[in-house]
């Protein structure tokens, strides 16, 4: 099973006068890299809830926010009166209107609410990390339904270049016979003398230059080693589906530049086309 770097995830907390909600979202990355905006008062938390993700999300560009009402509470949120003055005097700095004018802008900006106690207790520390837990299952889900229509779709691209390679080792064969046919016959035509020694010499090296069955046999290596990466059980293996890709590349492009052939130049073609989907659907690989 395959799992995309892209998702989302959330799950939502709700308790007497308390809602918290937390949302996850991921997008590729080469690595691990985890976003954190949450109020102030959950910040501790924040290298335990860093760690509990890297265990289960692995790679991808990860943002997390996490949204906190208060609902029929008697404890009331404080403004910072401080914070508000300071707002009022940059706003009058860039526009000169009065303070009710810059008011209902500046109670809309970062910091203008502090809660009268930031103390979280037991209760409300477990309940965040079990809320962060279920959005990150959430969104390993969302990746797991993803990776299988990305799965699904590596597999038909690999198919693909499978079919072309069978055609071209069942006509490879032959195709040397041809060619040497072919460089007799051009050779007949000309009507000039020749060593026969030195003929044959030169007829090996140009065959052997045309000879494509090792890329055929490698190639057909790289696409089973694909295959079996791809059915493995490891949750990550982007990275490496991505050099297994690269190796196949490399095949495809020497059975192209010794082709001399235009029937089975189209077939290199099909196949660097159906090669460039993979590498950009791993790219989406965890």
């Amino acid at each position: 099973m395959i799992f995309s770097m892209t998702g989302y995830g959330k799950a939502e907390y709700n308790t007497q006068g308390l809602k918290l909600r937390i949302e996850v979202k991921s997008l590729n990355s080469k690595s691990l890299d985890l976003n954190f905006r949450v109020p102030s008062k959950f910040r501790g938390l924040e290298l335990h809830a860093r760690k509990a993700l890297a265990s289960s999300l692995y790679r991808g560009k990860v943002e997390v926010n996490v949204f906190e009402e208060r609902v029929e509470s008697d404890e009331a949120a404080q403004l910072n009166t401080a914070v508000v003055a300071h707002y009022i005097k940059q706003l009058k700095a860039i526009q000169p209107l009065s303070d009710e004018a810059l008011l209902p802008l500046a109670l809309r900006l970062p910091n203008v609410l502090a809660a009268t106690n930031d103390e979280l207790s037991d209760d409300e520390q477990a309940s965040f990390l079990k809320t962060l837990h279920e959005a990150s299952e959430n969104l390993v889900s969302y990746r797991a339904q993803e990776g299988g229509s990305l799965e699904q779709d590596l597999k038909t691209q690999l198919k693909d270049i499978e079919t072309q390679l069978e055609v071209i080792a069942k006509d490879a064969p032959t195709r040397i016979e041809t060619r040497k046919a072919k460089l007799l016959e051009n050779l007949e035509q000309l009507n000039v003398a020749h060593d026969q020694d030195r003929l044959e010499q030169e007829l090996v090296y140009y065959l052997e230059k045309w000879d494509i069955n090792e890329e055929l046999v490698r190639l057909k290596h790289h696409l089973d080693y694909f295959t079996t990466t791809l059915n493995e059980a490891m949750p990550t293996k982007g990275k490496k589906l991505g050099f297994i890709a690269q190796e196949i590349g490399r095949e495809i492009n020497t059975i192209g530049s010794k082709a001399n052939d235009a029937g089975l130049q189209k077939r290199v073609v099909v196949m660097k086309d159906a090669l460039e989907r993979i590498k950009e659907q791993v790219l989406n690989a965890l």
